[in-house]
């Protein structure tokens, strides 16, 4: 019989004790992998930002609006090559529980400025003839159940029309997104729509414009384009806050808090409980098995052999529940995005999740079984053929 047989044996003797610890290190790797995701997703947003984009607001604050005026004096900025206006919209479908985000956006200069969006001509065309048209997202779309052509009722909570009458959009585009900094979760609108009723006097709400977007020309840095957008406004009716993107994007991370360390948190507890099961688990066992690993000595093995068969033991049943464990998350990929669709948008886990969560697994089976590998090492052939079964 060979080791590998007799390993495999091994773990058969006990199926129910060993499927139990097997089903929770799998339910810990599942964890990890859902958690470690949501942490991966959220900084995925900041590393995948555009480095010619730069996002300017109030430098009181993200919820102080800009005078309308900024549009054009942005336009004069050395380096700008394009500026867009993007407006938090805050609507209502049917129930507040129905939240997702909606912008009012100047529709050709956001397509141009993002390429990762993308819809056809027909869509394209449709969009910027039609200024009650809408775009929304792949997921979006299949949440609601909405399709080309449909009419999505919001009420504004921000921007309100007289006795809480809706705003009626017409969907003219389904875009898909090819990258994570822009999600398929979202709506966006003309923002002409908007700013005629606000200015025909029936809609109530802010005049201003919440943040502009600004594309760079080619060859112009970053750093000094936002120095020169805040200096050109140091003076102004209200001073400007640039940022690029990425630290914009980055900005809504750290408004979570400590969020992704709670959730390494809770990762890194679950992970050491499971631990002390594993190391449970291989100590019966190897208190079980010191009359075998006795008789093993007796029959010409070496002392090792018996370490490394509960060593590896331990490993192969971590393993085991392991990949379950990740499989499960791997495959609930398309399942989490649906649910937490518009709060953890573009939900990915990637491969170097799973590869993480292998040697995971690896190393709680190696520390759980290292202990009691170490005492069977450590016995005597005597004392173990005294001991009981």
């Amino acid at each position: 019989m060979s080791l590998f047989t007799l390993l495999r044996r091994n773990l058969l003797r006990h199926k129910l004790r060993n499927a139990l610890t097997a089903l929770a290190v799998a339910v810990a790797l599942f964890l990890f992998c859902f958690l470690y995701s949501v942490i991966t997703t959220l900084k995925s947003a900041v590393t995948s930002s555009s480095a010619d984009r730069v996002v300017v607001q109030s430098a009181v604050s993200l919820f102080m609006d800009l005078p309308k005026t900024y549009t054009a004096k942005l336009a004069e900025v050395e380096g700008v090559e394009s500026v867009a206006r993007w407006n938090w919209f805050g609507g209502v479908y049917r129930d507040p529980s129905n939240f997702f985000a909606q912008f009012a956006v100047d529709p050709e200069i956001f397509l141009e400025q993002f390429q990762e969006c993308v819809i056809t001509p027909e869509e394209r065309a449709a969009w910027l003839a039609d200024r009650r048209g809408c775009l929304i997202g792949r997921a979006l779309a299949r949440k609601f159940g909405w399709k080309i052509g449909d009419t999505i009722p919001l009420i504004g909570t921000i921007y309100t029309r007289p006795a809480g009458a809706a705003w009626e959009f017409t969907v003219r585009g389904i875009y898909s997104s090819t990258k994570t900094n822009l999600d398929e979760s979202t709506m966006w609108f003309q923002y002409e729509y908007l700013d005629e009723g606000i200015e025909s006097g029936g809609v109530q709400g802010p005049k201003g414009v919440g943040v502009f977007y600004v594309k760079t020309k080619p060859g112009t840095g970053l750093a000094e384009i936002t120095q020169r957008i805040d200096a050109r406004f140091e003076g102004d009716e209200q001073r400007t806050l640039t940022q690029t993107e990425a630290a914009f994007q980055a900005g809504f991370i750290t408004m979570l808090g400590s969020v992704p360390a709670f959730l390494s948190g809770i990762g890194g507890a679950v992970l050491f409980a499971i631990l002390f099961s594993v190391v449970n688990t291989m100590m019966i066992t190897a208190r079980e098995r010191t009359k075998e690993l006795g008789v093993l000595q007796a029959l010409g093995f070496r002392r090792a052999v018996g370490a490394r068969l509960l060593l590896f033991e331990s490993m192969l049943l971590c393993g085991i529940g392991g990949l379950a464990g990740l499989s499960l998350g791997a495959s609930s990929e398309g399942t989490f995005r649906e649910m937490f669709g518009t709060q953890i948008p573009g939900y990915t886990v990637e491969p170097l999740t799973l590869v993480i969560g292998v040697l995971i697994a690896l190393a709680v089976g190696a520390a759980g079984g290292l202990f009691p590998a170490l005492q069977a090492r450590g016995l005597r052939v005597a004392d173990a053929l005294r001991a009981e079964a």
